[in-house]
Formats: structure tokens, sequence, C-alpha cells
């Protein structure tokens, strides 16, 4: 079992505001009169009805259920697994701090990717972690994490946490779920797991790792990209229950909007409506990876909804970054200097355009 952070290991932390939900379970009925949250009025008549409509207005004017109960319930059944085996927070990247204030205090040892997604390095950094970053490995379809010395370095310095994001951000590699195990029972007990799964919904389904919780494992899990929430920051994270319970005691409890839980609800209730745009969101990807072939460059297999290609040098990846911002157009460099030759380019309908297709060409 991953240990926590020392001022955590043997205290438990009780939420003064559990919320009206919570109480409506505890006491078998509803209560529908709210006169002790002080929450505001909507009169005079909110702008927001007039922009949104009323049903907006209203639930902006509400505290959401700081538990989420029901969406943890609806994604539950999604993934197989029980309600106390889910949290729900604002997004993949408010996950990846709550991992870090859970297991890692100042001075502890993290471990990841040089050059993956750059906002763990900004929170580990945040929390004084000490980070050590191993080198990406190259392989046939492009750049990919060095599961086995990631495993390696954690160990040897008995890292509180080891990061991995599967698929990767930028390269878009995926390691099976058969590795994820390997990596895993290699590891030191001690350690967390933090299996970054943003984009796992844009992977085959008989290439990722079994449905549920796993051992040890913090997944994480977001509707930004494969159910177009990105703006309403709803991520969630599967977990052993002791695991999920004491992430709960520190979470910030309102983080999740009243809106931003109606739209998850919306969103996951359409049965046809991700399985469509994952399927358009692919297309789109094909067809920019081969148009990218076309003009000579060679794009990295991927598993998500967007093709890395590798640049001569750094020089050269700027230039093209560059032109695209001055055409008002942007596409993501990291900011790593290890991957600082890397483009990333989303699978969108825009970065098909000739204009865009043009700076790409291969020199």
């Amino acid at each position: 079992m991953p240990r926590y952070a020392r001022h955590l290991a043997e205290h438990t932390i009780v939420n003064p505001f559990p919320g009206i939900v919570k109480l409506e379970r505890r006491l078998g009925h509803a209560v529908p009169v709210r006169i002790g949250s002080n929450e505001g009025l909507a009169e005079p008549r909110s702008p927001l009805e007039a922009a949104f409509g009323p049903a907006l207005a209203e639930l902006a004017r509400l505290y959401p259920d700081p538990y989420a109960l029901a969406l943890r319930e609806r994604l539950a059944a999604l993934n197989h697994c029980q309600p106390e085996e889910i949290i729900v927070d604002a997004g993949a990247d408010s996950l990846i701090l709550l991992a870090l204030r859970l297991c890692v205090n100042p001075g502890d040892t993290v471990v990841c990717t040089a050059g993956s997604y750059p906002t763990f390095r900004y929170f580990a950094e945040g929390v004084g972690a000490q980070l050590r970053e191993v080198p990406y490995q190259a392989h046939a379809g492009g750049l990919r994490p060095d599961w086995q010395a990631l495993v390696e370095a954690a160990n040897a310095e008995q890292a509180a946490l080891l990061y991995l994001a599967n698929p990767d951000n930028p390269t878009g590699h995926l390691w099976s779920g058969e590795v994820v195990a390997q990596l895993r029972a290699a590891l030191n007990p001690d350690t967390l797991l933090l299996l970054d799964e943003a984009y796992l919904d844009f992977a085959e389904p008989t290439e990722r790792p079994a449905d549920g919780p796993l051992p040890g494992v913090l997944r994480l899990r977001t509707l930004s990209k494969a159910y177009a929430l990105a703006g309403a920051r709803v991520g969630y994270a599967l977990a052993d229950a002791a695991l999920i319970d004491k992430a709960d005691q520190i979470r910030p409890q309102f983080a999740v909007s009243s809106w931003a839980q109606a739209a998850a609800h919306t969103v996951l209730a359409d049965p046809d409506y991700a399985p469509a745009l994952r399927a358009h969101t692919l297309a789109l990807r094909e067809a920019l990876a081969e148009a990218l072939r076309a003009r000579g460059r060679q794009p990295f297999a991927s598993a998500t909804n967007f093709v890395c290609v590798a640049c001569a040098d750094r020089a050269e990846a700027e230039g093209i970054q560059t032109r695209l911002l001055a055409a008002g157009v942007a596409l993501h460099r990291p900011p790593h200097p290890a991957v600082g030759h890397l483009l990333r380019i989303t699978a969108h309908p825009a970065a098909l355009s000739e204009d865009v297709l043009a700076v790409l060409q291969k020199p």
C-alpha cells in the first residue's frame, strides 16, 4: 500500500460542510428548503438567465454536492467498480496535485519522464518534492516512456510517487495493461503509481489496461477530451476505497461546480455521443498523420487525439511554432529542453488546412 504524507498517516480530517446530498441520504428524505447555506438569491433577475437560461442560472446559484455522489455512481457503473473507488475533482490537473499532497512530504523524491506532461513537474515543485527525471526511450514508433528505467530510478530513490502518462503526452505512446501490471509489480510497494490516463478513451479497447482500480495505483481520467468538456473541468480517479477515502479528506470539496456536474451527467447519459466523437477524432487523426507523411514528416504512433512529430532540432520546431503563431494558429511545442524539438498537433479540421500543412512541410 502506498504511504501517505506524514501528517496524514495517523490523522483523519473531517469535512465541516459535507453538503445537502449526504444529509438527504443520511435522513432518507429530500431537504428542498435551503436556508442554512447562505446562497445568493436570483432576484433581481440574474443576467445569467438571459444569457444562458434559467436552468444554468439556478445551478450557478446553488452550492454543488461536494462529493459528487450521483456522478460517482454513474462513473463507477461506466468503469465497472464501486462508487467508493471513484473520486471526482476539477480536472486531471487537480487530481495530480491531490495525489502529490496525499503522498509526498517536502524533500521526498518523485519520478517521471523528462518532458512528459509538464503540469506534473509544476505541481511537484510546488509541494517541495525532489524531481528525478528519466529520458524517453527511442523505438520504431517514435519515443516512449522507459518504464523499466522509471522503476529502477523510483526504487533506487525510494520515491514516494512515480508518474506515468499512459497514453503519453506529448508522444502519444500507449503501454499495454500487461506492461502496467509488470511496472506496478516491480515497483516498491510504498510508492504510489500515478497513472495519468487522460487520453485512454482514444486507445483501442483491446490495448487498454483492464477496467477498475489497480492495487497501489491512482488512475486519472477526464471528461475534457473524449467528452469535450475541457472548460467544465471534470476529472476523476480510480483507486482502492481506502486510498480514495484518504484523498477525499484533503480535496477542495466544492471544486466541481453544480454546472460542471450537470454537464457531466448530460454527456455521460447519451450513449452515442462519446463513441461518435471518438470515431470522428480518430478519423481526423489518421487523416492528419497521412497528410504529414505526404509532406515528409514521420508522425509517431498515437493512441490519443493528437499527432506528434519530431523536427530536426529545437530551432526548426520553434521556427514552425513562431510562423504559425504569427498566422493566428497555436500548436504545442513542449517546454522541456529534452523534447523541445517535438510538435504536438491536435486532430482537428483546422490542422488539415493547406496553410497549416504548408508550414509543417519538411524542408
